[in-house]
This record gives structure tokens, sequence and C-alpha cells, in this order.
């Protein structure tokens, strides 16, 4: 493997102002820094734009409770490589435990992290591997000729800079760069999952939420383990009857009948997943969506110091910086992954990741979830999901993988992200180096580099020991 770090980028003279490199990545979520440090450390001359101001995507500055799916329902490891990687790093800077056991019992681990310091970790992580990395520069056009893109542009504060590549890589969760090149796009608007605004609490009382917890166990989600105040992370889900009272006393407009928290009770902070609106699905949707979710998290905040134990001094900490979509456009692959292909744990011989989180699917009109379909297995990820059925230099990874509505419902999830990431930009640097169309890559040498890399292979082993997070116990 190489690492990268004497890459350097140059603007091309026919084109001034032009920047070029062998691979382009579009977005700087799990997905797409994953990409961009795997196909770095292919030997690719790597550029990373990110329409944001920073790097993490979604798990960071969404405020995600935890990235989960790194393992089946059976313990074993089924996401390594570039997402194992990260998580390592992180526990170097005590932003994380690792992987601890889901104590609300919907999958066998989650990996709790601070959103921070998680986004320095992968900023380092790419400056090791000789990523350039593009910031507050969205891709607003894209140049193609026949079934090849020849250039995309983005928007700077300068003003628009066109970026060239032998490979483009569209991790933007919306198929914002496959869209412009015309690639054809699952998307069922009537279906799409609902979008959130994901809210940090501060100065929570944990000795006395979860003393409530220990003692109304028919408000949680059956087999919900309730920790105690010392305990490192705490994970809750469900007070239906404290939101219904909220919704009844007038203090919560939105009903719903669960949620989900996340806390440090040594900190005192607790994320919770709550809100929601109806997405729609276009750029010009997402202030209208960000409004409407805003005065809910106000009233969230009002009903937790009112009516929760342990909230009378609780305060707003910190609000996601972006509208959290579940599901948007998705590229139409080569192969799409169904439900079926999920939940009978399907093997494929053109794997290049493998998923393991339960069909996670919500609802805008009802009060919980729509449905959750546990898996008995892990599933293989196709490579032609990656592939667009028509585009010739371009691949995703993340959210926008070819997939049904169901099939979305467990693949999106970050986890699972970090290794179609990681295949994606692999994929990426032997289709840049080998000058030849993404979809006659040669997948028998790209899983090889893959099983190298620890993409593939993890499920072969056993199951893991994962950390505890209480005093005493190891």
């Amino acid at each position: 493997m190489t690492t990268g770090k004497d890459h350097r980028m140059t603007d091309t003279a026919s084109a001034p102002g032009t920047l070029d490199a062998d691979v382009v990545v579009a977005g700087a979520g799990s997905a797409g820094v994953a990409a961009a440090i795997a196909a770095a450390e292919s030997g690719a001359r790597t550029v990373l734009v990110e329409a944001g101001g920073q790097v993490g995507g979604t798990l960071a500055w969404q405020l995600l409770e935890h990235s989960a799916g790194f393992h089946d329902v059976h313990g074993n490891q089924v996401v390594g490589g570039v997402g194992q990687r990260i998580v390592d790093r992180l526990r170097q800077y005590g932003g994380t435990p690792g992987h601890i056991p889901d104590d609300v019992g919907y999958t066998a681990t989650r990996t709790p992290v601070n959103h921070a310091e998680l986004a320095m970790a992968e900023a380092t992580l790419l400056a090791d591997a000789g990523v350039r990395v593009l910031l507050s520069c969205p891709v607003v056009a894209a140049g193609t000729d026949e079934r090849r893109v020849g250039w995309i542009d983005v928007e700077t504060p300068d003003g628009r800079r066109r970026v060239t590549a032998r490979v483009y890589v569209d991790t933007t969760g919306d198929a914002v760069l496959a869209a412009l090149a015309g690639a054809a796009v699952h998307d069922d608007v009537a279906h799409r999952q609902p979008a959130s605004l994901l809210l940090k609490l501060g100065g929570v009382d944990f000795a006395a939420l979860l003393a409530y917890a220990a003692d109304h166990p028919d408000d949680l989600r059956p087999g919900n383990a309730v920790g105690t105040a010392d305990d490192e992370c705490v994970n809750l889900w469900g007070f239906g009857t404290l939101l219904d009272a909220g919704h009844r006393q007038g203090l919560l407009e939105l009903r719903r009948t669960e949620l989900h928290l996340a806390g440090w009770p040594r900190r005192g902070e607790a994320v919770l997943n709550v809100t929601r609106v109806p997405w729609p699905g276009t750029g010009l949707d997402g202030g209208a969506a960000y409004l409407r979710l805003s005065k809910q998290v106000l009233e969230t905040v009002r009903w937790f110091r009112q009516l929760v134990p342990g909230g009378r001094d609780a305060y707003l900490a910190a609000v996601a910086d972006r509208v959290g979509v579940r599901e948007s456009r998705r590229v139409v692959g080569l192969a799409t992954l169904t439900r079926d292909d999920v939940v009978s744990g399907r093997r494929r011989a053109d794997s290049v990741g493998t998923g393991a989180f339960p069909i996670d699917i919500h609802d805008a009109s009802s009060p919980g979830l729509e449905h959750a379909d546990t898996i008995a297995s892990s599933y293989d990820i196709p490579f032609g999901c990656l592939v667009p059925r028509d585009l010739d230099n371009v691949l995703v990874a993340g959210r926008c993988v070819s997939s049904t509505h169901e099939g979305n419902g467990s693949v999106r999830i970050t986890a699972t992200c970090f290794a179609t990431g990681e295949a994606a930009g692999v994929a990426a640097a032997m289709t840049a180096r080998d000058a030849v169309a993404v979809g006659s890559l040669d997948v028998a040498r790209l899983q090889d580099q893959l099983r190298r890399r620890g993409v593939l292979g993890a499920r072969d082993g056993v199951a893991v020991q994962v950390r505890r997070t209480r005093q005493g116990q190891p």
C-alpha cells in the first residue's frame, strides 16, 4: 500500500485555474473520507471537495448518536479498513470508547463518538494520506461527453473553479455529481424517510434520569439495559409516556411515541433523536425543513426541562449544522441492493463490502418507526451497486449507492458507508491507472486489494469482545 504523501496537484496550462487530479471525491462525509484516503493510499492524486466547511459529514455534524453497523447480530465484525482505523485514531485522542454493547438491543454494538474530535481525527488521516481537501466548495456543474464526465465545477468564495479527473466518486449523499452528469436515479418521493435535526443537551442530571428509567421499564424499548450515572455512555430508547404527556400539555406540537437518547453521564451530555419532518427532497426545501425543525428543537428542550426527571437544569448545548436526511436520490447502478438481498443475507461473488444493520425505516406521518426489520446475518454489497448504469468514469458510495427504499434502510448506516466509500476509492484509483471503464474493472483484483485493506474478510473471524463502559468492567 502506498501512502500518497508525495502527491502533488497541478493546475493545467490548457485551462487556467483548472485543478487536475487522478481521482476527485465529492462529499467529505463517512463514505467520502474513506474513499479519498483509500484512493490516495492506492497511488492516485486525490482531491476531496466538500460543500460544507469541515470534513465528517452527517456522523460528525448532524450529531448522530453513534456510528453503527460495524458488527453483525452475532458480534462478528463486518466493517474494518478505514472505518476501523478512524475508530482507532479517535480512541487515541480519547474521543470514543470504541465498540460497545448496544444497550437497547437493536444491534450487537454501537460506537459512540465525540463529534468534533471525530472530524479532527478524520482530518489527520486525510493529511497522512496526502489528500488535497477543498472546503466550502459545492459541486454546481458537470461536463459530460457521451458516458464520461470530463470536468466538474465547484463554487468557491473566489468564484467557480473547474476540477478535472480521470475518475470521479460521488459521496454527496444526494447523488449531486452523478445527477448533474445525467445518471438515472431511484427516487420515490412519496415514500422517502423523514428528515431530522438532532440536538445535544448539557446539564443533564443522569442519576435522576436513569433512576426514572430503571423504575419505569415499560416506558422503554423491551430489553433496554439501564446503566448508572458512573457509566461512560448510556443508550435509552422510549419515553413514550413522557412524550405523550408533553403533547397533551401543549409543550410538544409534534406527537412522538418514542425517542432515542445517547448519553455521556459523566459529562452530563445527551444527544436526542426525536424531531422529524417530511423530506420533499430538493435543495430549495432544506431551509423550510430547518425552520420547522428548529421549532421542534426548542419545544423538545422545554419539554425535557419541565417533564423529564433530571432535566430541570438542561440546556441546549449544540444543534446539528445541517438537516439530517435519511433518504434521497440513489443512482441506478449495474446492480441494485434490495430488501430480499438484505434479509436473506445474500452472498455475492462480486462483493466489495458487507452490511449487517437492520432495515430501519422511519415514516414522516407516523409518531414512531414505520418498521425495523432485524436481519439474521450479514449480507454482501455487490460492486455493481457502486457503478452508475449510465456513466463510465463515475463511482458512487454511501447513501446514494444503487438500492431500493428498504435496501437503503440498511446500507445507509455510517459504518457501511465507510466500507462502500473505501471500495469506491480503491476502485477509482485502479480505474484511473488502468484507463478502463469502471464497469469493466477486474473485480477479483479489486477484491484482493480490499482484503489486504481489511474491508473484505472480516466476517470470517470470530465474534469480537466489545468493550464495556461501566466501572469495574474491563
